[in-house]
């Protein structure tokens, strides 16, 4: 009662501009064909695939009621991709991490925005996705964009707004292809059997909903002279897209979430769980129609791994902007792919400035592997270790252990990977990878992206040293190369950091930034259906990672 009496005081007092509540029910759906060649079940919501985004204001308090409807037995959670979720860390969805995963028949609710209990308003917009955090759903299906529009205004002047979404689809179920395929000796790379590209109408105060059709049955329907804002999304297991318009220019106005200065480009290249935002002004003539490119990049498939699968994949996706003209024909003299240049996003330069982090209280250096037991089942590790969940939530180890303990990494366990970074201290992350390239989300955190060496043994200069630098949550490290990132631990509690390939992060690719766990002991006001869904499932509530109390050695059921 006195929860639902704290909203009410808030909109009372003007505090949200519109109280945005969901109510998703999660299972499966048979027959789903996107691709046309293989019906399937995969997951849906409210009995919907693909699911419509979800468009709402920035001043809007929005919270989803998620409820597992599998029937199977099987737990679910709802991330939502690039949200700060300030004070209420226990809404972020990463499964064992910010929460115990919701069992089956039961629910959980989400406060995604604004959340009252935060304890004040969030100053974030732009263009993010919701997704599963759980075992690799959202690679069956539990994914959908997530736009947050400016309240005050947008910084750039567009006269519509749609979404792209580019996606990869399996016809087989994450879970048969991480036991039987992947997660095995002598393994093969599990390689997507299609490529998904579809658009859907997202202008800010308007419903927002999916355009019919995939990839050459999709259309985006322009009109001439008027300027449009695509938001490009890539909710892929394991896809990289290079995306373009033939006939049409670009110009970057956002990455993950962040307004940056115009910045022109023939491509774009949209790691998985990367956005952009550009805007495209529409021919003046409406004669032609014209091809929309999204290209997927084939080293991202099994590099290092001796089997793959993909030889069917078709890796060059298209769809096409019409300007409404019956029988139109496509538009001629245009570009190719093979003579653009790939922007570099350590370029770009955020419209709202904020000074560099130069000197970090803490540097952590982290070398990324794709190694394998001895077996030969492939580990994901860094500095060659493998995650492996918590059985204790950390959240609930910062609530019951105390001031000392919680500021020890070993008390999240021997193989959370966890850096322990103290209130408003200035967190260096230099990755190293001497093996493929990997696109790396950290939970809960934008952060400053300082550097990227395609080659680790040459020095850097002018790119490493900018004022202004990019602040986004998903980087691409280069293969055998290096990213460094910055950031200040303003944001108590426990925040994943992981692969966004997901069967990278099936194999172990992850790790924890806890931030601030004597003030998130304090602050943090963990729902009372948080720590009784953990027992529905035998998972501790109080002690340590494996939920022994006062100890950083023995980890009991987690050994």
């Amino acid at each position: 009662m006195k929860f639902h009496l704290a909203i009410s005081a808030a909109f009372a007092a003007g505090a949200y501009a519109a109280d945005v509540g969901k109510h998703w029910k999660i299972g499966w759906i048979d027959n789903v064909n996107p691709d046309g060649k293989f019906p399937r079940r995969a997951i849906g919501i409210n009995g919907k695939f693909p699911h419509d985004p979800v468009s709402i204001n920035s001043n809007d308090f929005l919270h989803i009621n998620v409820s597992n409807a599998f029937g199977d037995g099987r737990p679910t959670t709802l991330h939502a991709h690039g949200l700060y979720y300030q004070n209420v860390n226990y809404f972020d969805g990463a499964a064992n991490v910010a929460q115990c995963p919701i069992p089956d028949g039961q629910s959980f609710n989400y406060e995604i925005l604004n959340s009252p209990r935060a304890g004040k308003t969030e100053s974030q917009w732009g263009t993010y996705w919701l997704h599963g955090h759980y075992k690799g759903q959202y690679t069956d299906g539990l994914r959908t964009p997530f736009i947050i529009h400016n309240a005050n205004g947008e910084v750039y002047d567009y006269d519509d707004d749609y979404t792209v979404a580019l996606t990869d689809w399996y016809h087989e179920e994450h879970g048969y292809l991480k036991h039987h395929k992947f997660l095995k000796p002598d393994p093969i790379y599990p390689t997507p059997k299609e490529g998904l590209m579809y658009f859907a109408h997202t202008k800010a105060n308007q419903t927002a909903k999916n355009l019919p059709g995939y990839n050459e049955n999709a259309t985006l329907p322009f009109e001439p002279g008027k300027t449009y804002r695509l938001r490009l999304i890539n909710m892929s297991a394991a896809s990289r897209f290079d995306f373009w318009i033939e006939g049409h220019d670009m110009d970057i106005i956002e990455a993950d979430g962040t307004d940056v200065k115009r910045f022109a480009t023939d491509v774009v290249q949209v790691g998985i769980g990367q956005r952009y935002s550009v805007l495209v002004k529409a021919r003046n003539s409406a004669e032609n129609d014209w091809r929309i490119h999204a290209d997927m990049e084939k080293d991202m498939y099994g590099g290092g791994f001796k089997h793959q699968d993909g030889d069917h994949l078709r890796l060059n996706l298209t769809s096409k902007v019409s300007y409404g003209k019956k029988n139109a024909k496509l538009g001629k003299g245009r570009k190719t792919i093979s003579t653009f240049k790939l922007f570099d996003d350590l370029l770009l330069e955020p419209v709202h400035k904020e000074s560099a982090e130069t000197k970090p209280d803490m540097a952590v250096t982290l070398m990324v592997g794709m190694n394998s037991t001895e077996d030969g089942i492939p580990i994901g590790t860094f500095n060659g270790t493998q995650f492996k969940a918590p059985l204790t939530p950390p959240i609930l180890t910062m609530k019951t252990e105390n001031d000392t303990a919680i500021m020890d990494p070993k008390i999240y366990g021997p193989n959370s990977n966890a850096v322990v970074a103290p209130y408003n201290s200035t967190v260096e992350l230099k990755l190293v990878s001497a093996g493929g390239a990997h696109p790396f989300h950290l939970h809960g955190t934008k952060f400053q992206l300082v550097e990227r060496m395609k080659n680790t043994s040459l020095p850097c200069t002018k790119q490493c040293s900018r004022e202004n630098p990019l602040r986004r949550d998903t980087v691409i490290l280069p293969a055998g190369g290096s990213v460094t990132m910055r950031f200040r631990a303003d944001n108590p509690g426990a925040w994943m950091m992981h692969c966004h390939m997901d069967w990278h992060l099936a194999a172990g690719l992850a790790m924890m930034v806890i931030q601030a766990p004597r003030e998130a002991k304090k602050m943090l006001d963990v729902p009372s259906y948080f720590p009784q869904q953990c027992r529905m499932q035998g998972l501790p509530v109080h002690g340590n990672a494996g939920g022994v109390r006062g100890s950083t050695t023995d980890f009991g059921r987690l050994n």
